[in-house]
């Protein structure tokens, strides 16, 4: 390896270090925000204050979706009930388990017959988004496919490249609607269709 091919590499190791230890801290702000249940205007302020000073962090799930968030609050000035609550549950869920490590918010969205490890293009692709996204709304959600040159379609079929899962997973994600989306997918693949079922976390790396 020549000089400066060693240069370079040191100093992407050293990027990468230190984007780990941002988003550990970032998780322990979150923990700590959230360990009283409730979430107050002035942590939202100082959690927003705390990404624009990391702004490495929030190009990165998850506080890409932490930052989308906190654009959409305080876009208006103003933090209703409402934003407040949702934010909340947002960040509980973040918390849910260490996605520091495992770059997943929740242990139920672990457990999914997920994809990882294929490479993802959307342009030209039909998809099927389900469940809860920490991204927005489905409308959001279909919004930035279409962006990205993806076409949403609204169930599960043999013209389906990816089957999209929101991060808020449950327990019981068989017996639910979005559950019955990905049972159709898995059906659908051992018929010998290609699709895959893909976390939203890749999801959103793939429209950057």
């Amino acid at each position: 390896m020549s000089e400066p091919d060693s240069a370079a590499a040191i100093a992407g190791a050293m990027r990468n270090r230190n984007l780990t230890r941002s988003v550990q801290m970032l998780s322990g702000i979150i923990a700590g925000i959230v360990a009283d249940g409730e979430i107050q205007d002035r942590e939202i302020q100082f959690l927003s204050t705390w990404l624009s000073e990391n702004a490495e962090v929030g190009k990165y799930w998850p506080g890409s979706a932490v930052v989308k968030h906190l654009r959409e609050i305080l876009a208006d000035g103003i933090i209703t009930v409402d934003e407040r609550s949702h934010f909340l549950q947002t960040l509980l869920d973040l918390v849910g388990s260490d996605f520091s490590e495992t770059g997943s918010a929740s242990a139920e969205v672990a457990a999914l017959p997920f994809d990882h490890d294929i490479p993802i293009q959307l342009r030209d692709a039909k998809i099927c988004l389900t469940g809860e996204f920490l991204y927005g709304t489905r409308p959001a959600c279909e919004a930035v496919s279409i962006k990205a040159g993806a076409i949403p379609m609204p169930g599960i079929s043999k013209k389906i490249s990816y089957l999209i899962v929101g991060t808020h997973v449950s327990p019981n994600w068989v017996s639910t609607s979005y559950g019955r989306k990905i049972m159709g997918a898995l059906d659908l693949r051992g018929q010998g269709h290609t699709i895959s079922i893909i976390p939203e976390k890749i999801w959103m790396e793939s429209l950057t």
